[in-house]
């Protein structure tokens, strides 16, 4: 800690009488625990996205029929959840619009999925460029939104994770078990990255909410 701001904290702690001291640590800790608490839940939500996308994939190729409706129905409740939680900052119509996008980027990692299994090339290629479209979709959305979300940096986050699903469906078909762990360990690392940069731009922006 530097000098100067040692020495404006103890001035603080001298100056301020106990009540007010004791006001503004329970104030700091519930701003604290507030952004910590967004970020820990986006995080577990976008983690329980590649996590479930992950277990339709295998069921899928292995032709495990029920198993990939259930895993395909937590997708969508788990899509439902990420939309919900922008609710109380932007309203429901907003977050209504980012379900319809993420049951976009959905569609798009299953039609590659169910074409992979198909052999059906011109199909996995369509499927590339509905990821690609909806990447750059919920990007200008999320851009928006909230002017701390660079379009830019977001269209490159998210094209980086559709190319995760694709790798992952792409190892799993050809059964490279290990590259596709490599892959899932480095998909997860991303999902926690994107996390981390939505709930510091909420933060940013609703300073009053944290």
């Amino acid at each position: 800690m530097k000098l100067r701001t040692l020495a404006l904290l103890l001035l603080v702690v001298l100056v301020q009488p106990t009540w007010s001291l004791a006001a503004q640590e329970t104030a700091t800790a519930s701003s604290d625990n507030a952004a910590l608490t967004t970020r820990l839940a986006l995080r577990d939500l976008w983690v329980e996205h590649v996590f479930w996308v992950r277990n339709f994939a295998i069921a899928n190729q292995q032709g495990q029929h029920k198993q990939a409706e259930a895993a395909a129905a937590q997708v969508v409740t788990n899509a439902k959840a990420i939309a919900n939680s922008i609710a109380p900052l932007y309203g429901q119509p907003a977050a209504d619009q980012l379900l319809k996008l993420l049951a976009g980027h959905w569609d798009a990692v299953k039609h590659y999925s169910d074409a992979t299994v198909a052999k059906d090339a011109a199909g996995k290629k369509a499927a590339v460029a509905e990821l690609t479209g909806n990447a750059k979709a919920i990007a200008k959305f999320l851009a928006g939104a909230n002017p701390n979300l660079p379009e830019s940096a977001l269209v490159t986050m998210l094209g980086a994770h559709g190319g995760h699903h694709v790798a992952q469906i792409d190892q799993l078909r050809a059964g490279d078990y290990t590259g596709e762990a490599s892959t899932w360990s480095a998909m997860r690392e991303h999902m926690l990255v994107l996390a981390d940069t939505l709930s510091a731009a909420l933060v940013k922006q609703f300073p009053e909410k944290f």
